[in-house]
């Protein structure tokens, strides 16, 4: 009998590596330029909570698809849940243009939710490139109500050679120059 659960466990454990998603390990650092001085935000700013509505189990990860040949036949995690990522996005974001960002007792504040998560391998000019969709819905919230929603698309394209990270920083820094460069927001908070 003990045999035959070692086996059973075994079976289990080779079956679970084999379906594993790969892991990215993502330290993003926003390092662009959206050109927007948020230093004067009217009144206190907060970038509050994302939440995950893709409606799966994993909120590490990134996405479920496996990307030609690779070892990661379960898709991509990150070492965090991916709404964290985003959100620390966001602040970076927001604190590159000059905004200061409060934790509590905001004027104002922006959550979001990731809506979808889709990846795939295309080719662009001879090349084969990794391109990462993120759809996130983004609610603009000032004494307790919405004043404004929209949802990105956060489409990063690098060569699949630059791995998933770098498309994962390039999907991140789409978020971030959609949000800023939309005017009716910028009206609202400036």
């Amino acid at each position: 009998m003990k045999f035959r659960e070692l086996l059973l466990i075994c079976t289990a454990l080779l079956s679970f590596s084999t379906f594993a998603a790969e892991e990215v390990n993502v330290q993003f650092n926003y390092e662009g330029n959206h050109g927007v001085d948020l230093s004067k935000i009217r009144g206190s700013f907060r970038v509050a909570e994302f939440t995950d509505d893709r409606g799966q189990e994993n909120p590490w990860l990134i996405t479920a698809s496996e990307l030609g040949n690779t070892a990661a036949t379960g898709g991509y995690q990150a070492q965090v849940p991916v709404t964290e990522i985003i959100q620390d996005a966001f602040m970076q974001g927001f604190a590159s243009g000059g905004a200061e960002l409060v934790d509590a007792g905001e004027d104002m504040s922006i959550a979001g939710k990731l809506l979808s998560s889709e990846a795939q391998i295309i080719e662009r000019d001879g090349v084969e490139m990794i391109q990462l969709t993120w759809r996130v819905n983004v609610q603009l919230q000032k004494g307790g109500r919405n004043i404004w929603q929209t949802t990105l698309f956060g489409r990063g394209r690098t060569p699949a050679a630059d791995g998933m990270t770098a498309t994962v920083y390039a999907a991140l820094n789409r978020l971030i120059n959609e949000l800023l460069g939309d005017d009716y927001f910028l009206q609202e908070i400036l």
